[in-house]
């Protein structure tokens, strides 16, 4: 495995725990809960399918040289927002699919990411919380 693989895992894990509890939310809220929790998986697992090519593309772009490197990832890029846009319009078009659980799914990877590293460091709340004593 690459360098990377142990977060994305961790990553990994918090999505699908966080997919799990959203699914249960669905089905105690929401009447017709199945296209909503299909579209969330469809999208969730699409969105772990794009982090993951994005990890192997920045560890196969770290060893070329930089214009190589450019060029390998503008182009991966381009295909993971093309799959994207095909994602997005299969859950517009399939009525067994809510779009809005598509494009939650879709989102859920940056969301976790943004969560786990905003809460990751207790220091900068101890800072920002705790009142510093005046000598």
């Amino acid at each position: 495995m690459g360098h990377t693989w142990e977060m994305q895992l961790k990553i990994f894990k918090f999505t699908i725990s966080t997919v799990i509890i959203l699914c249960l939310g669905f089905v105690v809220f929401i009447k017709n809960s199945l296209p909503m929790i299909l579209g969330l998986i469809f999208g969730t697992l699409i969105s772990m399918l794009n982090f993951r090519t994005l990890a192997l593309t920045l560890e196969k772009a770290v060893h070329m040289n930089p214009r190589q490197a450019q060029v390998y990832a503008g182009s991966r890029y381009f295909i993971r927002y093309i799959t994207n846009g095909v994602v997005i319009f299969v859950g517009i078009k399939a009525d067994y699919l809510n779009v809005i659980g598509v494009i939650i799914g879709l989102v859920m990877i940056k969301i976790i990411i943004l969560i786990t590293n905003l809460f990751n460091n207790k220091q900068y709340f101890k800072r920002i919380f705790v009142r510093k004593e005046e000598k």
